[in-house]
């Protein structure tokens, strides 16, 4: 099963790349989120909430 946040990325039609555009993290890291081989950070999980207008526990329910 993917992880949430792809999910929503998909459903909005963005791509991984346009995520970490508006984060300020690099691809590597935003694929690496997805695929459970990094941790995000704190300021990672708000921003990206925030740019995609999702509840942060949305797309990161381990934060709940």
């Amino acid at each position: 099963m993917g992880h949430p946040l792809s999910a929503v990325l998909k459903s909005q039609e963005r791509s991984l790349s346009w995520l970490a555009r508006k984060t300020g993290k690099s691809p590597s890291y935003v694929t690496r989120v997805l695929n459970g081989q990094r941790k995000p950070s704190p300021e990672f999980k708000r921003q990206a909430a925030d740019e995609l207008g999702v509840p942060e526990q949305l797309i990161f329910p381990e934060a709940a």
